[in-house]
């Protein structure tokens, strides 16, 4: 149950942006949580690089099945971004929080940190009404363990 959690709260803050006729199908998500990036991702993470997402070309890399799991540079991109992003999400009661202001304070587009803001507020609301539902769900804090498969 904490893993699928894990996976909708990822898919859900990085992907809020993707438009409804092209919404994520399970084996999109699936794609995303198992597509490895080759050290791509933790050494953006590392050089604190200015990151900016095109998002098309990431739809279009998670969609492409014939590139192998280390040509896939948004995809990396997009996983680095959001290990800065849940560096600054905390847990508070049914509700995840960011702490962040803007994104000049992890060095990504405005772009981008708009659609994870965005994103963290609808799935909240999501939160919400599964909790609603089933009372008894417990939600995964964001831990080092989780931040460190991102960079995977």
């Amino acid at each position: 149950m904490k893993r699928t959690i894990y996976l909708w709260l990822v898919c859900t803050l990085a992907f809020a942006c993707v438009k409804s006729e092209d919404s994520m199908s399970q084996e999109k998500l699936e794609a995303i949580r198992a597509t490895k990036t080759g050290g791509e991702t933790k050494r953006l993470v590392m050089k604190n690089e200015y990151i900016d997402v095109d998002l098309e070309k990431l739809n279009k890399e998670i969609n492409d099945h014939s590139k192998t799991k280390y040509q896939k540079p948004e995809l990396a991109k997009a996983r680095a971004v959001l290990y800065r992003f849940y560096n600054h999400v905390r847990l508070e009661g049914d509700q995840y929080v960011c702490s962040l202001k803007s994104a000049d304070e992890i060095n990504i587009s405005d772009k981008f940190f708009k659609y994870l803001m965005d994103g963290q507020k609808k799935g909240n609301e999501e939160i919400k009404e599964m909790k609603a539902k089933n009372p008894n769900m417990e939600l995964p804090q964001i831990t080092p363990e989780y931040l460190q498969t991102l960079l995977q």
